[in-house]
């Protein structure tokens, strides 16, 4: 069973990394505690462990404050992505059962449908779970942990800076993959994965240049 601040916690990180809770935004602990009925005791623990996580900080006079998220960091996430994500993949393909298979492919059907929709959120959803059910599969589940911090980062990210776009097109990418996986070729997989999240990288440099640039115009 959680505990109030468990509750809390859970609830607060999620708004944040969802971008519900926008970088720079305030947490009044009195209005937190107010908006989940508890006291604010559970509201500072639950603070405390978010800030252990990087996701607030705290500012002079016990001011509690969302933390930025600057355009680097969203491309600092994607290059060690790159460097990473291909060998979980690699690592995964001898392991990945049918129903896992089986699974990857409904989640590819879903994605069509959001896009038919226009629905990027579910199709970000989607395509995230894709390679969950993916790394279930890779024996080595430290790089897994270290891979799922960097994609609660570019999905953070994401949100904040109303990127999700970037994302398009991944559906035919991730359907070769898939029968990449299902025909057990790992250094194809590995190539495959590589080769998408180069394409990802290459696109949010793309938009960290533009966004830099519009700064230095106004």
């Amino acid at each position: 069973m959680r505990t109030k601040a468990q509750y809390v916690y859970e609830t607060l990180r999620e708004d944040i990394v969802q971008g519900r809770l926008r970088p720079g935004t305030r947490l009044v602990f009195t209005q937190v505690a107010n908006r989940f009925g508890v006291s604010p005791i559970p509201v500072r623990e639950a603070v405390r462990q978010l800030e252990t996580e990087g996701l607030v900080e705290l500012k002079p006079h016990t001011r509690v404050e969302v933390t930025p998220l600057p355009w680097e960091r969203g491309v600092w996430a994607y290059e060690l992505r790159l460097a990473l994500e291909p060998l979980a993949a690699r690592e995964a393909t001898p392991f990945v059962s049918e129903e896992q298979l089986g699974q990857m492919g409904t989640l590819l059907d879903s994605m069509h449908a959001d896009i038919e929709r226009l629905d990027l959120g579910a199709f970000a959803a989607h395509y995230y779970g894709f390679y969950d059910v993916l790394y279930e599969a890779t024996p080595n589940r430290m790089l897994v942990t270290t891979i799922q911090e960097l994609r609660e980062v570019s999905r953070r990210f994401h949100r904040v800076h109303r990127c999700e776009a970037v994302l398009r097109g991944s559906e035919h990418t991730l359907r070769r993959l898939w029968r990449l996986i299902r025909w057990r070729d790992a250094e194809a997989v590995y190539a495959a994965v590589r080769e998408h999240r180069s394409r990802g990288l290459e696109r949010i440099k793309h938009l960290a240049s533009r966004e830099a640039d519009r700064r230095d115009a106004v």
